[in-house]
């Protein structure tokens, strides 16, 4: 009886731990399905998030491309109208120039196709100065006491430049003819005179190491290569420079002594 009794208190303790068991296992399979349950709403979320991120970036990138093409539309139709503004201000530009080398040239002519200065070269040491007195004041006054009633000439120049003019002032109404050169007007400038009136050093100057001493040549050719150089859309070459000595026309670029005298001759570089 008592081994019967042990047997079934054995037994009850089998299942009272089968059934503690099974009640853990309930337990831990509960916990496991809430904690599934909140891992799929979590991967759902992130799911849900994903997709929204995905339609903001293809609306995103609609939007670009819309507007990129907007732009590109835009920019080309600037395009157009730049181009038709930079014709319209490249032919108004033309034209202005046109007009501008016109009213120089024109300016230039009223003044006279054909200019004749005067200068007065200064009283040299021991030359007298009672026998011929001068008077410039735009006409000049040559008199000699010597001969008498008829000892008085008149010369009307466009200007008389006195004794005590400088190389710049003399300079000063020839310079704006160096502008006519790249207007396409022939332009000469050449000095007259007996031997010893001071052609040499109004043309070329007492030398060429100091800038106030500089001659009209000096001067011309200085502003001529300036302008020349200023000017980046026109390329300008000097291809021939001459001076008139003694009757004889004579090559000043060539190192060649046979050939500086007219006619000149073709010598190959």
């Amino acid at each position: 009886m008592l081994e019967s009794l042990q047997n079934d208190k054995i037994q009850l303790k089998k299942k009272v731990e089968a059934l503690e068991s099974l009640i853990e296992d309930s337990r831990e399979e509960a916990a496991w399905k809430r904690q599934q349950q909140e891992f799929q709403r979590f991967v759902d979320f992130q799911v849900n998030a994903l997709q929204d991120l995905r339609a903001a970036s293809e609306y995103m990138k609609k939007e670009l491309l819309e507007n990129r093409r907007r732009h590109l539309k835009e920019l080309s139709d600037l395009g157009v109208i730049l181009n038709g503004l930079v014709a319209d201000a490249t032919q108004n530009y033309q034209q202005a120039l046109a007009e501008n080398r016109w009213l120089y040239n024109k300016m230039q002519e009223l003044k006279g196709n054909i200019r004749v200065y005067c200068r007065i070269r200064p009283i040299l040491p021991g030359q007298s100065t009672k026998e011929k007195t001068v008077n410039s004041i735009g006409e000049l006054v040559i008199s000699n006491p010597k001969q008498g009633r008829d000892s008085t000439w008149l010369f009307k120049f466009n200007k008389v430049f006195g004794p005590t003019a400088t190389q710049e002032e003399v300079f000063s109404d020839t310079g704006p003819l160096i502008q006519s050169v790249f207007n396409g007007c022939n332009v000469c400038i050449f000095a007259y005179g007996p031997t010893g009136s001071g052609k040499t050093y109004t043309m070329s100057g007492s030398g060429a190491s100091s800038r106030e001493d500089w001659g009209v040549n000096y001067r011309a050719l200085n502003d001529l290569f300036q302008i020349a150089q200023s000017r980046t859309d026109v390329s300008y070459e000097v291809v021939q420079m001459v001076e008139i000595y003694n009757e004889q026309v004579r090559d000043l670029l060539s190192n060649y002594g046979l050939h500086t005298r007219y006619p000149f001759h073709m010598v190959s570089f």
